[in-house]
Parts: structure tokens; sequence; C-alpha cells
């Protein structure tokens, strides 16, 4: 069952804000939960819709409170419902403005179904919560994995610490990249909001660590050909880059290009989103070593975890089999790297 709360002018109000002729906008739908008293996280949701044509949605899902044993008293549950449909509207009213509206949507039912459920239909939008920042062995929330488990366009990811940023936009968006296309199918909606925000979009490319078979002390040969290798990658790395900030030119936007040393990506993407002062992340939800059967690769799971500003995850739509910086490498055993297989 799904009930909603929204005001016809505020309706009226969003349909202004579509510019026509822009093509299609996309929306973002926060799911919240009652026990989050700190909503300034969503702004973040905000400027994203902005960047993207269109409007939020605080939604809350109400999960009937009973393990079936007993039926539920429809009296209190009504009484509960307008509760929370107050609360959920309150919470929307507050974050509405002239220039753009909030709305809100109280669904009824089990977390991850309804999420799923209702992204089903809203492929286009965006699904985000707000999450407390990962710690070793702590279960994530229930409206967390349904957010996750959706098949919505992109996932938004915001941590309850996340502030506004200080200088009042974004001075700095991430967009790690591996070679891959899916990797650069972030890169339109990153242009989006980096054009939006006035912020720099820094591509970021960590070279991978090349493997030397060691029996012992590695020699002087084994030395040299690991350093040879490390050159290589580097410079692979960077006519990368180079060949995907030109692409970006038209948009006239203020790029830069960074390659970071080989070793584990997915820390060295965290200690470079310190260093480098990054407001927020935009990443494909696979690189190389995605597949299709988790909701998200290694590398972004990582970066969920422990990244104390917002990610948003791109789902790409790309034929996998478009062409891939490292696409000629073929292998012979069982598994190749997803979207390099012919």
């Amino acid at each position: 069952m799904t009930t909603t709360s929204r005001d016809p002018k505020q309706s009226m109000n969003t349909k202004k804000q579509r510019p026509e002729g822009s093509g299609p906008n996309c929306n973002v739908i926060v799911f919240l939960e009652e026990a989050q008293k700190d909503l300034e996280p969503v702004k973040h949701a905000d400027r994203v819709a902005a960047a993207l044509g269109g409007h939020v949605t605080l939604c809350h899902v109400m999960v009937p409170p009973h393990d079936g044993s007993k039926p539920v008293d429809p009296v209190d549950w009504d009484i509960r419902k307008q509760k929370t449909r107050n609360w959920l509207s309150g919470v929307a009213r507050a974050h509405s403005s002239k220039e753009r509206t909030t709305e809100a949507l109280l669904l009824e039912g089990q977390y991850i179904k309804q999420i799923a459920s209702h992204m089903a239909v809203r492929q286009g939008d965006i699904a985000a919560a707000l999450r407390v920042r990962g710690e070793e062995g702590k279960r994530l929330s229930d409206t967390v994995l349904g957010v996750l488990a959706s098949r919505s366009a992109a996932l938004l990811m915001i941590p309850v610490t996340a502030r506004e940023p200080k200088n009042g936009t974004y001075q700095k968006i991430l967009v790690p990249l591996d070679g891959s296309s899916r990797a650069e199918s972030a890169l339109p909606t990153a242009a989006k909001l980096a054009l939006a925000e006035g912020a720099e979009l820094l591509l970021c490319h960590v070279a991978p660590q090349p493997g030397v078979t060691e029996f012992g002390v590695m020699d002087q040969e084994a030395a040299r050909l690991s350093s040879q290798v490390t050159k290589r990658n580097t410079q692979l790395g960077q006519t990368h880059l180079t060949k995907v900030k030109n692409s970006l030119a038209h948009h006239k936007l203020n790029i830069s290009t960074l390659i970071v040393p080989g070793g584990d990506a997915r820390r060295a993407l965290i200690d470079t989103i310190e260093k480098e002062a990054v407001d927020f992340v935009v990443m494909a939800t696979h690189g190389q070593s995605g597949h299709r059967d988790v909701p998200a690769g290694d590398v972004a799971s990582f970066i969920l975890d422990r990244a104390d500003i917002p990610v948003l995850m791109v789902r790409s739509k790309m034929n996998q089999s478009r062409d891939h910086a490292f696409g000629r490498v073929v292998s012979k055993g069982i598994r190749q790297p997803a979207g390099t297989d012919k």
C-alpha cells in the first residue's frame, strides 16, 4: 500500500522548474528513518536534484509493528500513520523553498520490498539514503539495504555527518576512472553537477600494482621488470585521463587529472579524498572487476562505507562490448574482468 502527502501547489511549482527541451530530468528520492533527527545532510540531495533538473522527494516506509502472530489494530495503525505523515510532511516543508519544493511520500510494508517496488517504476531517478559511517561488524540499516538493492538509475549515499560545503558550493568533485567504459558512464552526471556547482572536476586513476612472482629475495631483473611495468601503467593511465579530459572540453569545466601510484585502489581513493579536500564523489557502480549480480563493486562499497562525504554511484546501461582501455587483453581462463569480454 502506498500513501502520499502532497500540496497541490507544490506539484504545480515543481513542474515549472523543469526546463523544456533539456532532456529527461532526474529526481532524487531520499528514504528516511524516523530515528534520523538531524536532516541537514538531505541538503546534499537538494544539490544533486537541482543540478539534474529534478526535485527531491522524502520517503519513509512504515513497517507493520508485528511478527505475524496477531493482527494489527487498525485504529492504532491509523493513529501512527497520521503522526508519521505529519512528521514527514513537516520535514518536506522545512526543505522546500520558493525556487524548489520537496514532496513527501509515505509507503507501508517491508523496507526492501517497498523501496524496490517504488524505484522499479522510477528507474530513471536516484534512490538515496542517509547512513552511519561504516564500522567493523556494524549492520547496515534495512533502509540502506533497500536502497542498495533497488534498480534505480543511481544510488546516493549521504553520511549522516556530512555537512554543507564550507564555501556554499562544492569545490572539488572526484571521479575515479579505471580505463573501463563502465567507469566513464559516470562522467555526464559528474559534469552536470560540476557545472551547477562551479566545481573543479578531478579525474583520478589508481595505477595497477605490478605483480612479479617472487621466490625468496627479489633479484635485480624482477625489480627492473616491476619498475618498467609501473612506468608503463602510469603513462597509459595519464594518456587515458588526458583523452577523457579533452572529451569534456566543450563543457568548459575546470578539470584536473591525478595518477595515484599503484596499490590498493580502495584505500588510495579514500586517501585521495582526504588529501585533495574532495567534497563529493561520482563513480560508476562497478569498474573493471564488477559483476552484475551485486549492487556495488568492491571499490565502490569500500568508499561508501568509509567516505565522510556524499557518494553518487551511477548505474551504467551501456553496451558492455564497448571499447575498454585494456579491451584487447584476453584471458583463456574461466573468468575475465566484466566489460572486457567480446
